[in-house]
């Protein structure tokens, strides 16, 4: 199978347009060298994609637990908006009432994280329909217009049936049985899914509750959903595969392979599969009889957080954290390069390596990983440390690590956490100078300190920051700091306390989004001294050039 992806970028400006965003690049010259602001990977509206839907005005609604959004496809054109903004819009899984019914064109999705089903009436505002559903998942409407929704790992895996048009109380419908994952209704009235945690796919009457395993050997489906021949399609989430299931005889077929992870699918009237590709924040179209791939939506990252510079295949190369996996992006090119996907074991917001490792931290939950680039195998794996943030290598291969929340910095001994430097202010990104000797940045506290690796003593050598963040040495030795609530990316002389803004009206903010706001955001330096810069709140990495 062949993916026919279009390798051409858009321009920045059209990105902006299309994304609905006015953002102004303003640039301080200093010593009369004048920097340039190049985009380096564009920046996009979908900040991963999960959950998938057709609506009855033939557009693909889509969810995002990170980004808290829902937004509107235009699977044609490849236009997104947001039609529901966060916080409202955090959202896993999204459905919408059919018409012809009770619930025609109501918009119901699943809040994962704040355990709640929400639902947008047509002219309406956002309403919490059910509360107190740890981890509530898949949603569907059934052809009538029932509504139906499902714990997953948690709440004993409930099915429930939520009445929006009668307002009965919330009906279990199983308990216990079955994790269900993303799932759809037949047009025999039947409530497609896979059994999460298995190769199985399985067909569920919601008025008796019988389960029927229709299904089995198609790997690990996080998603079904009926096609117009009654087949039932699903796609692998570990694999990339996609599934073409008869639920008569059991039969399976594979149609075709993408890249993984797939978190969901949608099939529109055409019978087109769409495949939300979760950790690109993009949307595949597959041509059920070919196999063909298309980029319906094209996207980059998850968010685009902490940044450093490392190597790969014997050329310099960024490095950037991502919730779906840290990348690499060609400092040159902007082309990307995600490793192969291991049950998102590189889930990180802030990423160091060097030839021989590779280590990250992830703020949401709060795990710490080395890995070996030699043999890829992961070395190091905690979660003792309260808010992991900052990452540093020493040269002997040690994990150096902020501890945000414990206001300190520790250093890994294999899993074995212990105190290097204590009594911080929410210490956020690190700057090895030496061995012995780093730079932090404590958002609380607004400086950047010099802390002595071997004392824990700590010396304040720039004060009066707005909630510092990324940071990292540029080539005339001055230092570039991150201020994500200013929007701003500045230079400072630690000599004559001199600060320039390099840019300013930046994407760097973390507001709406499903992350602690003293979550690392990147910038490194590059050896020919060019400086990159990740913007989260729409995924641009940026070159900046004197």
């Amino acid at each position: 199978m062949t993916l026919n992806f279009d390798s051409g970028r858009r321009s920045y400006a059209a990105v902006l347009a299309a994304c609905g965003l006015a953002m102004t690049l303003s640039v301080v010259h200093a010593a009369d060298k004048k920097p340039q602001i190049k985009v380096l990977v564009p920046g996009t509206v979908i900040q991963t994609i999960e959950g998938i839907s057709f609506g009855n005005d033939g557009m693909l609604y889509g969810t995002s637990i990170h980004a808290q959004e829902v937004y509107r496809i235009n699977t044609q054109t490849g236009a997104v908006e947001v039609a529901v903004p966060s916080p409202d819009g955090e959202s896993d899984d999204v459905a919408i009432g059919p018409a012809g019914t009770p619930a025609a064109g109501i918009l119901a999705w699943t809040a994962q994280a704040s355990g709640e089903i929400r639902i947008l009436r047509p002219g309406g505002k956002p309403e919490v329909v059910m509360r107190d559903a740890p981890r509530v998942n898949p949603i569907a409407f059934s052809p009538t217009g029932r509504l139906f929704t499902a714990q997953s790992g948690a709440g004993e895996n409930a099915l429930w049936e939520i009445d929006i048009i009668g307002n009965k109380p919330p009906r279990v419908v199983t308990k216990g049985q079955v994790r269900l994952n993303g799932f759809g209704f037949g047009s025999d009235g039947k409530l497609y899914a896979p059994n999460f945690g298995t190769d199985q796919l399985i067909a569920i009457d919601v008025d008796t509750a019988a389960i029927t395993t229709i299904a089995k050997g198609v790997g690990s489906p996080a998603a079904a959903k009926m096609d117009a021949n009654g087949d039932v399609i699903s796609v692998d989430y570990m694999k990339g595969d996609v599934w073409r299931s008869n639920p008569k005889t059991g039969e399976s077929k594979m149609i075709t392979h993408v890249p993984e992870p797939l978190d969901s699918l949608a099939i529109a009237k055409d019978g087109t599969i769409y495949l939300a590709s979760a950790a690109d924040s993009s949307v595949l179209a597959v041509d059920p009889k070919t196999g063909k791939a298309r980029e319906a939506v094209r996207g980059y990252f998850t968010i685009a957080l902490g940044a450093g510079m490392t190597t790969l295949n014997g050329k310099e190369s960024v490095i950037v954290a991502d919730t779906f996996g840290y990348r690499f992006v060609d400092p040159n090119t902007g082309a990307i390069t995600r490793p192969p996907w291991a049950g998102n074991r590189g889930a990180s917001s802030a990423v160091a390596a060097n030839e021989r490792f590779i280590a990250f931290s992830y703020a949401v939950s709060g795990r710490v990983r080395k890995i070996d680039r030699q043999t890829d195998q992961q070395v190091v794996d905690t979660a003792a440390i309260k808010a992991p943030r900052g990452v540093a290598l020493t040269s002997t291969g040690d994990v150096l690590v902020a501890d945000a929340d414990g206001n300190r910095i520790v250093r890994l001994n294999g899993n074995d956490v212990v105190d290097v430097a204590t009594n911080l202010k929410q210490p956020v990104e690190l700057l090895l100078e030496n061995d012995t000797s780093a730079l932090i940045t404590e958002y609380e506290a607004g400086t950047i300190s010099r802390v002595d690796l071997t004392t824990g003593k700590r010396a304040e050598i720039v004060t009066g920051l707005d909630h510092p963040t990324g940071l990292a040495r540029l080539a005339d030795g001055r230092l570039a700091v991150v201020e994500p609530d200013k929007g701003a990316v500045s230079a400072v002389d630690t000599k004559t306390g001199k600060r320039t803004v390099l840019a300013s009206g930046l994407a760097l903010s973390l507001d709406g989004h499903h992350l602690p706001k003293n979550t690392n955001t990147g910038i490194a330096v590059g050896k020919d001294g060019a400086i990159y810069v990740t913007c989260p709140a729409d995924n641009t990495v940026l070159k900046i050039l004197f």
